[in-house]
């Protein structure tokens, strides 16, 4: 089954309703199941509509900020403390207003996405999730902060990073924060090693195209959550972690054997810019680009 998309023209008017616009935006990232956007927003007013999209606002102010909502139903006054997680469903209509800068992120979900992943990992109940307010989750900002430092390196493994992490959050919600609050069955056993020889071979034959995590999955016949999980306890490493791994092996390859330069290189091992290869090939090589072709 193909993984429902988010509508990032519509999710992006959601960002843009801000009178500051983003530091960091996924707009352009073809993360498909997540939406992030990420601000240092003076103080302002807004009033939201009920919107279509399930929505995390991450706060990640040093100090506490006075503030206002309506939430739904409910009025909250309280100072938002640092770390501190909103949870607003689908259909919820928001009023906010704040005084001072504020550092925060909008993770952005599809409620299609959050169903079928629910099917996906045999989720019985129907998903409900109601307003919430003062979430300290460290498994939230871990991961929103893992997204964010993808965007600002600029995605070097495409959207497979993206993807991963939006999907670990979303069934971290399914399971702490519905109503219900399900098990999500596990499962102990890596990938058939056929189905894995599959999965390898159509990474190598695309390392120079977007490789979706989806498209993996079905290569493989699972889902997409198990399919993270089954390749991780088959390779030792995450799907993005793997593939950015083989696009530095490509990189070097390219750089002993043509005279790309290195913006070349970066474009065809699909880094965005030179600069992005190079921090990454200095990670995992311990040398810059440069270096390596003239050892």
């Amino acid at each position: 089954m193909s993984q429902p998309s988010l509508d990032v023209t519509t999710v992006g008017k959601l960002a843009e309703s801000l009178p500051t616009p983003p530091q960091l935006t996924s707009q352009t990232a073809d993360w498909s199941s997540v939406f992030l956007a990420n601000y240092q927003h003076p103080g302002a007013e807004l009033n939201e509509p009920a919107i279509p999209f399930h929505v995390l606002e991450v706060m990640d102010n040093r100090m506490q900020i006075p503030h206002e909502r309506r939430l739904g139903e409910q009025f909250l006054s309280h100072p938002i403390c640092p770390g501190e997680v909103f949870l607003c469903p689908a259909q919820t209509p928001q009023w906010i207003t704040w005084k001072k800068t504020l550092n925060f992120s909008l993770v952005v979900f599809d409620p299609m996405f959050i169903k079928q992943l629910a099917n996906e990992v045999e989720i019985v109940q129907a998903v409900e999730f109601t307003p919430q307010w003062q979430i300290f989750d460290p498994i939230i900002q871990t991961i929103t902060n893992a997204l964010k430092a993808d965007l600002a390196a600029g995605c070097p493994a495409g959207s497979l990073y993206g993807q991963h992490f939006g999907t670990a959050l979303a069934t971290h919600l399914l399971t702490k924060f519905t109503a219900h609050q399900p098990k999500v069955s596990e499962y102990s056993d890596g990938l058939p090693h056929q189905k894995l020889k599959q999965v390898l071979d159509y990474i190598e034959a695309n390392l120079t195209e977007k490789i979706k995590l989806e498209d993996l999955a079905k290569v493989s016949g699972v889902s997409v959550f198990y399919f993270a999980r089954q390749f991780k306890q088959s390779m030792g490493i995450q799907p993005h972690q793997y593939v950015l791994r083989r696009r530095i092996e490509y990189a070097k390859h390219l750089l002993k054997s043509s005279d790309y330069s290195v913006a070349r290189v970066a474009a065809e091992c699909g880094f965005a810019n030179p600069s992005h290869l190079s921090r990454h090939f200095y990670k995992l090589v311990k040398m810059s680009p440069g270096d390596f072709r003239n050892q």
